[in-house]
């Protein structure tokens, strides 16, 4: 990746709030990116709610399905 792209990937994460930059050293052209936890932990609660949300529905659905399996299509 080139150092222009990899500096525009960088800025949307920091403007995101998914890195943070930290100046450590002298030399003013080094930076150094470190992955923020809470953004990812706050991603993997959402993921979770929604992964028990559409389990639940699935397993419902698949319940009714087993349930009215045969009453289609004419027969009783």
């Amino acid at each position: 990746m080139s150092p222009p792209a990899m500096s525009r990937h960088l800025r949307i994460l920091r403007l995101h709030g998914l890195v943070e930059e930290d100046h450590a050293g002298e030399d003013a052209r080094i930076r150094v990116y470190k992955l923020r936890h809470e953004p990812f932990r706050d991603l993997r609660t959402w993921l979770d709610e929604v992964e028990g949300f559409w389990t639940g529905e699935l397993d419902a659905f698949a319940a009714h399905a087993e349930r009215t399996r045969g009453r289609g299509r004419g027969r009783p």
